[in-house]
Order: C-alpha cells, then sequence, then structure tokens
C-alpha cells in the first residue's frame, strides 16, 4: 500500500496519470534489476507498469530468436497501455537497461477510472494514437532494405536544432534498434563521416550536412 502523497507524487511523473486519484490499497512497487525481464502481470494480476525510476528496453523477438530493440522507455512512460482495453497479452519483451523501479496499477482499477473521467480516457486516446504513430514510423525504418538508408534515416529523424543527436545505449543497442548487424552500423557510420556528414563520438552524433543524407536517402542508388 502506497501513501496518498507518496501515490501523487510518483502518477505526476506521467502526463497520461498526472492528477488521477487511484485508491493506494490497489497499486504496488516493484524494483528490477539491470538485465531482468519485466511483465504486466504481476502476482498474476493485469496491470500497466509506470516507470518511475529507471529504464526499460521494448524488443520484438521472431521465432528464429532474433530480436529488435523497438523503443526505450524511461520515468514517466507506461508500458501495457496498447492491451488495457483487451485479453491479449503484451507482444514484446521488456527487459530492464539499468535499475529500475515500476508502479503498477492494475487494469481494471485505471478501466474504472477512465469510465468516471473523460479527460482521462482522452488522454488515453492521444496516448494510443502517440504509440501508433511512433510503430508506423518503426515499420517504415525496418523495411529500408538499405542498411545506410535505416542509419540515415534514424539520424535526420532524431537530430535536434544544431544537429544533435544522442542515442541512449550502446553501438551494439543501436544495430539493434535498426535491425541490422553491428558491423554493418560501424561501416556505414565510417562512410558517412568520411563524406563529412556526420560527426561521431561514443553514442553522440552531430549531423553537419542534413542535405547531403537526404540527398543520399531519397536517392537508393546512392545508398549501399
Amino acid at each position: 500500500m502506497l501513501e496518498q502523497t507518496e501515490l501523487s507524487h510518483k502518477l505526476a511523473l506521467s502526463a497520461f496519470l498526472a492528477d488521477v486519484t487511484l485508491p493506494g490499497t490497489k497499486v504496488s512497487t516493484q524494483i528490477f534489476r539491470s538485465g531482468q525481464i519485466v511483465s504486466d502481470i504481476p502476482r498474476g494480476i493485469p496491470s500497466i507498469g509506470l516507470i518511475t525510476r529507471g529504464r526499460i528496453e521494448v524488443y520484438s523477438v521472431a521465432l528464429d530468436g532474433k530480436d529488435i530493440l523497438l523503443n526505450e522507455l524511461s520515468a514517466g512512460e507506461c508500458f501495457g497501455i496498447c492491451n488495457l482495453l483487451t485479453q491479449c497479452e503484451l507482444e514484446t519483451v521488456l527487459r530492464c537497461s539499468v535499475e529500475t523501479e515500476i508502479l503498477y496499477i492494475p487494469k481494471a482499477v485505471l478501466q474504472e477510472a477512465m469510465a468516471a473521467n473523460g479527460t482521462l480516457a482522452l488522454r488515453f486516446a492521444a496516448v494510443c494514437s502517440e504509440k501508433i504513430q511512433f510503430l508506423l514510423k518503426r515499420i517504415e525504418l525496418l523495411t529500408m532494405q538499405s542498411c545506410r538508408g535505416r542509419v540515415i534515416a534514424f539520424l535526420l529523424a532524431h537530430s535536434k536544432e544544431g544537429g544533435e543527436v544522442i542515442f541512449r545505449g550502446s553501438r551494439e543497442d543501436l544495430a539493434r534498434h535498426l535491425g541490422v548487424s553491428r558491423a554493418a552500423l560501424f561501416r556505414e557510420l565510417a562512410v558517412l563521416q568520411t563524406m563529412g556528414a556526420i560527426e561521431s563520438h561514443g553514442n553522440l552524433f552531430h549531423v553537419i550536412d542534413p542535405g547531403q543524407l537526404e540527398d543520399l536517402l531519397y536517392h537508393p542508388s546512392n545508398t549501399k
């Protein structure tokens, strides 16, 4: 059981759950070590999880065992949203990349809150829309046949003002995120640096010439 003040503080981390009143007797918290797999059915209770501290990697695992890093969730983000109103299980694998604390909210409790709170229901719809848009972009990226095209699309999509691109994780994590081999990723980054289109330092990238990257991306004959 959580004290109401502590619960409110944790819920405030989420744009979706902020200002929502939930019974402290119905929620629970759990801490996971780095590398542990996370479930959305703690103690057999279907729940959504709000990350209050730490980071979780979201993987899609194929039948042949190949995994692709789909997303990374950090404090304030939730999982278990997409199947909140259905009986199906999550199709993804969730793994903690660092020690992570999760606030579990039973789905039945959240459904009751949404039924009584139209604003919360609209927030839920907005979150689902954002997830759909995110997945469409991921599908677009992963269906690219060119390794260089995937790398360029990632850099352009995540480039901030000034051209800075920060990826939370190792180069190996980035390779899994893009669905390419580590060697192929290193090769394409080296080529783009040689062209003068980007600079690379660890997991920090800097897009120097976005126009050149766009030209390479939209002219497949120039990519490998």
